[in-house]
Order: structure tokens, then C-alpha cells, then sequence
């Protein structure tokens, strides 16, 4: 199977997707970029490696050469697999919520914030506990996913909406795939619009 990275510069901005040639624990990474027409990364100074699975790590480096697609990059320090999680995304969507653990039935309205590989930031008007779990229907990945989640906290607002932080829970191997790639996905349409940023808890 395909290891899929995204590479990411300095300050956290999406440059391009890759795959994976080399071993993943090499020195020197060896990686093909997705792109149609390449840009040149030589010249791009310090960047970030962030592999979509849990078995890919992510790294910082830099590109020591490259031909066409193919880049060899020198990897100068592991960055842990909290990268991946920690990658989130200004997104917008409309989607609803369905109670498991709460005092509330049926089903609420949620406006999305940001999404990241471990949680998702949203809008409701109805007030949420801490630590209650309830499920999203999440619809921005290629067929809409129905995943539960654990109100971590609720966020400043600049809206009189209530803005909730919520972190997955029970994923499997294959959740956290689609949902690693929808990040990927809006982040590159995007392509630098929205920032990276670690996700809070």
C-alpha cells in the first residue's frame, strides 16, 4: 500500500502530496510528488513530512535534490505521530449531532469550524456538556462518516453560536485514513488560505 505524505514548509503552510518510495525510516526519504507540474522545492528551505497513517512517520528535513516529481529529502528530526493528529482546518460545513451519553434526544444542528485527524470544532445553538459523547455525521470525506465524539471543551466565539472542541473516539484504521486524506484535501484546494495549527487537548 501507498504511504501518503503531505509536505508542509517551515511555518506550516501546505506545499504538495507525495508518496513514499524510499523506507520510512531512511535518512535520506526519497518521495514522489503528486502534482501535475511540480514546483522546485530546493530552494524551499526547511519543510515538514506528515504521513496519512499511524504507520507513517512525519519528520522535518530538507529537499538535498531533485528530478522532475522525484525529491530526496534529509530528514533533521522526528516529529512525533502527534503531528498528524494535530493538523487541522478552517472548514465549513453543515452537518448533525446525535446524542449517546447526553440528557437531550433526537438530533441537533452543528456548523463545522475546523476538522483535524483527531477532532472536529463546531457550532450549535444548544448547550453541550464536557465530557458527554455523541455522534457527527462528518461529510466532507468521500462518503459521509457517522463517528462519536467527546465534547472536550467549549472554545471562545466571535459568534453568539456556543463553539465546541470534540476529539474522536473508537476510530478504526480505515476512519482515520478518509479523514487524514479529507484534511489533506481541503487543505491543498485551499493551499495556504487556511494555516496548521495544533489542535488544543
Amino acid at each position: 500500500m501507498e504511504r501518503l505524505y503531505l509536505i508542509l514548509d517551515g511555518e506550516g503552510h501546505a506545499l504538495s502530496q507525495a508518496v513514499l518510495e524510499s523506507a520510512p525510516d531512511a535518512s535520506a526519504l526519497q518521495v514522489r510528488l503528486l502534482d501535475d507540474e511540480p514546483e522546485d522545492f530546493t530552494h524551499k528551505g526547511e519543510i515538514q513530512l506528515i504521513g496519512l497513517d499511524d504507520g507513517s512517520p512525519a519528520c522535518r528535513g530538507f529537499v538535498e535534490r531533485q528530478r522532475g516529481s522525484r525529491l530526496v529529502i534529509h530528514t533533521t528530526a522526528d516529529l512525533g505521530v502527534e503531528a498528524r493528529e494535530n493538523l487541522r482546518v478552517a472548514t465549513d460545513f453543515r452537518s448533525v449531532i446525535y446524542p449517546v451519553t447526553g440528557r437531550w434526544r433526537g438530533q441537533r444542528a452543528v456548523q463545522g469550524h475546523d476538522l483535524s485527524c483527531g477532532g472536529v470544532a463546531f457550532h450549535t445553538m444548544e448547550r453541550l456538556s464536557v465530557g458527554e459523547i455523541a455522534e457527527i455525521v462528518l461529510p466532507v470525506t468521500d462518503e459521509p462518516l457517522l463517528l462519536h465524539f467527546r465534547v472536550l471543551r467549549e472554545l471562545p466565539s466571535d459568534t453568539p453560536v456556543p463553539l465546541y472542541a470534540a476529539r474522536f473516539i473508537d476510530l478504526i484504521l480505515d476512519q482515520e485514513i478518509i479523514i487524514s486524506k479529507a484534511v489533506v484535501g481541503i487543505q491543498v484546494r485551499d493551499h495556504g488560505r487556511g494555516l496548521f495549527f495544533p489542535a488544543g487537548g
